[in-house]
């Protein structure tokens, strides 16, 4: 017994020596040996995802791009629905004012304004789309507000062209168009106004309906003599 327990460590250390060896011939370490001569590299760290941008964030986003918001506050009132509403018309989206994550995704990524719609514009004007539904205000030059709108329907049109605000009525006022507030009188008797309905679409009697969060503070950022350009683009 003596004898034999003296060997053991010199035949352990035989046989570990011949799996190294047939390991370095076959290029892997079979077996536990191999995993223990060989371990596997460790996993990759897992990538932690980029954390959701807050509302408060999309608020300023938005209000950079000169969307009317109103206070950046984090929550998503009726003035930041109408914001997403507005960013979705203008970037041919779902007119859904919902700020889903492909939708938010969207707003976070996009850089700069849109352009003018009519380059050689007077630098105090308003522009309207009515393919998109939104209004594009100019001050000394520069883009400051994008509002959606809703204008007339095809049994109802707003009149195309370049015309002057003739003509301001604040508060409450009934025309033969319906209920309009802080009224802006471009054409006739058609104007830009707030309404109580400003539905992602055409719907109106061809005035220019604002939601009424921004007719509170567009008539101060306009006066008569005002450039309206409404374009059927």
């Amino acid at each position: 017994m003596t004898t034999l327990t003296r060997k053991l460590p010199a035949l352990v250390l035989a046989l570990v020596g011949g799996q190294v060896a047939l390991a370095s011939g076959a290029g892997a370490a079979p077996g536990l040996l191999g995993l223990l001569l060989n371990p596997p590299p460790a996993p990759a760290a897992a990538q932690a995802a980029p954390a959701a941008p807050t509302m408060v964030q999309v608020e300023q986003k938005l209000a950079s791009l000169m969307y009317d918001v109103g206070p950046v506050d984090g929550n998503f009132d009726e003035q930041a629905n109408s914001a997403v509403m507005a960013f979705q018309k203008v970037h041919g989206m779902d007119r859904t004012g919902t700020l889903s994550d492909p939708v938010t995704a969207r707003i976070m990524a996009t850089q700069g304004v849109p352009g003018p719609l009519v380059p050689d514009g007077e630098p105090n004007r308003v522009e309207v789309s009515l393919a998109h539904q939104v209004l594009f205000l100019y001050e000394g030059g520069a883009l400051t507000k994008i509002v959606p709108v809703s204008s007339g329907t095809s049994k109802t049109p707003t009149p195309t062209g370049s015309y002057r605000i003739y003509r301001q009525d604040p508060g409450w006022h009934t025309s033969r168009l319906g209920r309009l507030y802080n009224a802006q009188y471009f054409v006739g008797g058609y104007a830009i106004h707030g309404s109580l309905s400003v539905p992602a679409h055409p719907a109106s009697h061809g005035c220019i309906r604002l939601p009424m969060s921004a007719a509170e503070w567009f008539p101060s950022h306009v006066a008569k003599g005002t450039q309206v350009v409404i374009l059927g683009t």
